[in-house]
C-alpha cells in the first residue's frame, strides 16, 4: 500500500493520497499540473517535504535507488547492447534476486513478448519496447509501480493491448499509480481518479469532461 501525507514539491500543494495494493489509480490534469513532479517526489528523485510510506515502511528519506517501487515514463531506457532476457537478468540482479530463467520467462509470456527473448530493442516495435520496460519493472516485484504516461506516444490499438496486462495486475501485491492526460484512459484502468490542477489534487478525474 501507498501512503502520502502531506507531500510538496515544486508547484505540488501539499497531498495526501492512499492506493491500496493491488489497486489501480489514475492522476489526471493538463501539463505543468504536477503530475510527473508527484510520481518523481514518490518515487524519491526529486527532493520534497512530508511523509510516504510503502506497506507501511518510511522512505521519504531513502535515495530513489533503496525505495521499494519502480518509476516507468516514455523514456523507457532500454540499452540497445542487451537482450530483453538481458535486462531482465539484470533487474533481477539490480533487485538482489536469484537469476531465475523461469521467473524472467513467466512475464514475458505475460507481457506475450516471450518470443522475443533474444532480440534487441532495436528490433522490435514501439508496443513491444514498452512491454519490456513493463516486464523488466514487474520482474523485481515492487510494492508500488508509478507509470508516468508510459503509453502516450503509441496509437489506441497498441494501447488498449497494453490496457489488458495493466488489469491483470489488480487484485495482487503491486499498487499502481498512472498518470495521463486521457480521461478514456482513466476510466479503463483504474479504481480511483484524481484531477491535478495548480498543484492541487482534486477527487475523480473520470467526472472531467475538459481540461
Amino acid at each position: 500500500m501507498l501512503r502520502v501525507d502531506n507531500l510538496s514539491a515544486g508547484v505540488l500543494k501539499p497531498i495526501s493520497l492512499r492506493v491500496p495494493a493491488g489497486s489501480v489509480a489514475a492522476i489526471c490534469g493538463p501539463s505543468g499540473s504536477g503530475k510527473t513532479t508527484l510520481l518523481k517526489a514518490i518515487a524519491g528523485m526529486i527532493s520534497s517535504r512530508g511523509a510516504v510510506e510503502i506497506d507501511g515502511r518510511s522512505v521519504a528519506r531513502l535515495p530513489p535507488w533503496r525505495r521499494p517501487c519502480r518509476y516507468l515514463d516514455q523514456q523507457l531506457w532500454l540499452f540497445p547492447w542487451l537482450t530483453l532476457d538481458g535486462h531482465l537478468r539484470l533487474a533481477q540482479y539490480a533487485a538482489g534476486q536469484p537469476l531465475c530463467p523461469l521467473a524472467r520467462r513467466q512475464v514475458l509470456v505475460q507481457m506475450e513478448i516471450e518470443h522475443l527473448r533474444d532480440r534487441y530493442p532495436g528490433q522490435i516495435s514501439g508496443g513491444e519496447r514498452q512491454r519490456a520496460a513493463l516486464a523488466r519493472a514487474l520482474i523485481s516485484r515492487p510494492p508500488l509501480l508509478l507509470l508516468d504516461e508510459p503509453f502516450a506516444s503509441l496509437d489506441w490499438a497498441t494501447r488498449t493491448r497494453l490496457w489488458r496486462v495493466i488489469r491483470e495486475l489488480r487484485g495482487g501485491a503491486t499498487a499502481l499509480v498512472l498518470v495521463t492526460h486521457e480521461p478514456r484512459e482513466a476510466r479503463a484502468l483504474a479504481e480511483q481518479c484524481w484531477h491535478l490542477h495548480q498543484g492541487r489534487l482534486l477527487p475523480d478525474c473520470r467526472q472531467t469532461r475538459h481540461y
